[in-house]
């Protein structure tokens, strides 16, 4: 069988593509002999605490990798036999959408749009066409969406703001409902429905953001209440940890934007406070505040192709984009770039498209909608160009 090691970081990887399966296929024509050896040298050349390909390149045996890539090139592969064509800013012509959440698709090549107001679901292909793709009625107001490509899953997240067109009049509904949905990536089909509200009986909600760590589970942020969700494998749902230092003052955002880092760790934002949090995996409680971190309302969060962090800050601080840098695996953090996109674009989300450029959900003109207008058109989608 493949190194632990290696299909740990291949089925964990949204960007990876080559499956077990494939692998154990071309050490299958391999003599033990020659076999053993090829494993042994791919253990060597991977740094499991790191998950990094090491940059020291070795003499490995002509004949394995003439073996392993046969046998793999008999899959279907889901890379593009051209390089796609990914225009530099995308335009969503669609009254009243308010797009507040986008995920890329390496999977099927297309941006996902979640609705704020709508509570649905679009797709964006990389010509610009906008579809319709999911429209649940569990979702009232989509705060987060992951596209786990590795497992063709798409992640949707709903709260109720309390003023989207699936809300009970006057806000009555706001903070009511907390919700997971699991649905096919490529078709859109419901595979699983979470209720998240039953873990937070006494308080609002409004679950926001997701990640994925290696083994399948999934890390949900809460605005409105002080705690992390866990929905793990099997999707059972638990409060991963909770805490004072979590909670945000009533009407404001508390814990915000999430992205696992192969490390063991998550790190999150709170919006409220301008805060960077670093949490275990296997000791959540132990968390720290990251130092040197500096947004006014730090919004979502996504790793570039350089593993720098990019954070958008939305439109309730300056609306800008920063990408930092740690030399201490998070303990700390330092500034490497910042672009101001603009308080009434209200930016509020990023993702890494293609394994290569940060595109931004830069306009989506939130502030107006959280003001009452329900009326605005022409949301943007621009490459992140710093």
């Amino acid at each position: 069988m493949a190194p632990k090691g290696l299909t740990a970081y291949l089925k964990g990887s949204r960007e990876a593509y080559i499956d077990e399966q494939c692998f154990n296929a071309g050490l299958s024509t391999l003599n033990s002999d020659k076999r053993n050896v090829s494993l042994n040298y791919i253990s060597t050349m991977i740094n499991i605490s790191t998950m990094k390909i090491k940059n020291t390149i070795k003499v490995f045996p002509v004949i394995a990798i003439g073996l392993l890539l046969a046998a793999c090139s008999k899959k279907t592969t889901t890379h593009p036999t051209s390089p796609i064509s990914l225009k530099t800013s995308y335009t969503l012509n669609s009254v009243g959408l308010y797009p507040e959440s986008i995920d890329y698709d390496n999977k099927n090549h297309r941006f996902i749009v979640g609705s704020f107001n709508k509570g649905t679901v679009s797709t964006l292909n990389t010509n610009g066409d906008l579809s319709s793709f999911i429209s649940d009625n569990k979702l009232v107001t989509v705060t987060g969406v992951y596209a786990d490509s590795p497992r063709n899953r798409l992640i949707v997240l709903s709260g109720d703001i309390g003023s989207s067109e699936k809300s009970a009049p006057n806000g009555k509904s706001g903070g009511s409902v907390a919700y997971a949905g699991i649905y096919n990536l490529t078709t859109g089909t419901l595979i699983k429905g979470i209720d998240l509200k039953s873990l937070t009986p006494n308080a609002g909600a409004l679950p926001n953001d997701a990640t994925v760590d290696q083994a399948g589970n999934i890390y949900v942020t809460d605005s409105f209440s002080p705690l992390i969700y866990k929905i793990d494998a099997g999707y059972t749902a638990s409060v991963f940890v909770t805490d004072s230092r979590f909670s945000a003052p009533a009407g404001s955002f508390g814990l915000n934007g999430i992205v696992v880092d192969p490390d063991g760790y998550l790190l999150v934002t709170k919006t409220d406070n301008g805060k960077l949090f670093k949490i275990s995996l296997t000791n959540p409680k132990s968390f720290t505040e990251v130092s040197g971190f500096s947004s006014a309302s730090p919004d979502a969060l996504e790793w570039n192709s350089n593993r720098d962090l990019v954070v958008v800050e939305n439109g309730l601080g300056a609306g800008k984009v920063y990408t930092l840098t740690s030399k201490d695996n998070w303990g700390s953090t330092t500034k490497l770039a910042e672009l101001t996109i603009g308080k009434e674009a209200f930016p509020t989300s990023a993702t890494l498209v293609e394994q290569k450029d940060i595109y931004v959900l830069a306009t989506t003109k939130l502030g107006l909608f959280l003001g009452g207008d329900k009326t605005q058109t022409n949301f943007i989608i621009q490459k992140l160009v710093q």
